[in-house]
């Protein structure tokens, strides 16, 4: 009796050795990975350790912990035969929910949320095969709009710290109007155009082709770029001019590929602003900060936009989209971050004017349009 148990003692630690030894040996051997993950246009990278696989008849699911806190789940994705497929998880190493998505044959396909350490949704959108597609809010920055197969497409919003919006209109990733972006440049501030060829340049097998932007004031060169391609400007426009079937075709006829065609008079005038104030006056100003200049800056615009002209500036004419257009575009200088212009438009000998005021920013910045009110 006394050997039988010896014998079963021995078992035992032996059993208890074993069990000990592989605890120890899958610990030693357990691999951290550098996990890379996807964080809508960046990568981050976290170190984690993956779980045996949980297996089905169809899924496997991988999970991975925290390498530094292996109680703490960082990674859940699931597997078919044909790779990567259905909900994708990543948590913050405090157990909150940090991304949460799908995917289809090892691309995400669906819905992408990315959340803050609080649970708060930072960006939420919609990929299709791997790529951006269908609307996006970039709740964080306050900036909402729709991709379309991996561009920026259609009409974009963006709201300031005063909830003031802002509109970026834009075609296959292409800015065609608005401010854009962070760095964004419009399309057509990028777009060379041709001048005036001297008698030597006729001889050149390739003409040269500038923009003669260096001599005028960004603020200048940002209103041009809002003439030219502004999709609400265009509307404006077609609305104040186009009384007519006829004016509405002609006034269609002005624009070439979406791009405005008018020339730039030479003179800059202080155009008066006697319109808008009245219309400040009547509540009708529909640009805030606008709105707020004219009512508390009345006698000083009067003085300063009397309607007398300023200067010349060859450098504008030259930046005219069209040399022998029948729109004929006056600027005024900036004053009080206001800038005046009108459309001049000769139509079958009628003349008719579009008066417009533009916002600018303290650091020049193109921030509000507010048009004649009819």
């Amino acid at each position: 009796m006394v050997n039988q148990l010896k014998v079963k003692r021995r078992k035992i630690k032996v059993f208890n050795f074993i069990a000990l030894f592989l605890l120890v040996f899958n610990g030693l051997n357990a691999q951290i990975v550098e996990e890379v993950v996807q964080i809508d246009t960046t990568l981050e990278t976290i170190r984690v350790i993956y779980k045996p696989e949980i297996a089905s008849t169809y899924y496997f699911k991988k999970v991975a912990v925290f390498a530094d806190d292996t109680a703490q789940i960082a990674v859940e994705k699931s597997y078919t035969n044909y790779g990567q497929n259905g909900v994708y998880k990543v948590y913050y190493p405090s157990g909150r929910l940090k991304i949460k998505t799908v995917f289809a044959n090892n691309k995400i396909h669906g819905e992408c949320v990315y959340y803050d350490p609080e649970g708060i949704i930072i960006t939420k959108g919609v990929y299709r095969e791997g790529i951006k597609h269908g609307y996006w809010a970039y709740k964080s920055l306050k900036i909402y709009g729709r991709y379309k197969k991996g561009y920026k497409h259609g009409k974009w919003k963006r709201f300031d710290n005063n909830e003031d919006k802002f509109i970026s209109h834009y075609k296959a990733g292409e800015l065609k109007a608005g401010e854009g972006f962070g760095n964004e440049i419009p399309f057509y501030l990028n777009t060379q155009k041709k001048i005036d060829k001297t008698p030597a340049e006729e001889n050149l097998e390739n003409p040269v082709e500038v923009k003669d932007t260096t001599r005028i004031s960004k603020e200048y060169e940002q209103a041009i770029a809002f003439l030219t391609g502004n999709v609400m400007f265009r509307k404006a426009l077609k609305k104040h001019f186009g009384t007519s079937m006829k004016k509405s075709v002609a006034i269609k006829k002005q624009y070439d590929k979406d791009r405005f065609q008018f020339k730039l008079s030479p003179e800059i005038k202080a155009l008066d602003l006697s319109k808008f104030i009245k219309s400040g006056e009547d509540n009708k100003i529909v640009v805030e900060r606008i709105d707020k200049i004219l009512k508390a800056q009345k006698p000083a615009l009067l003085a300063l936009f009397s309607g007398n002209k300023i200067s010349d500036n060859q450098h504008l004419f030259n930046n005219s989209t069209d040399k022998e257009s029948q729109m004929v575009i006056t600027f005024s200088a900036v004053k009080m971050n206001l800038m005046r212009l009108d459309v001049d438009w000769t139509f079958k000998e009628e003349k008719s004017k579009f008066r417009i005021l533009l916002y600018f920013d303290n650091d020049g910045v193109l921030k509000g349009a507010e048009y004649e009110s009819p």
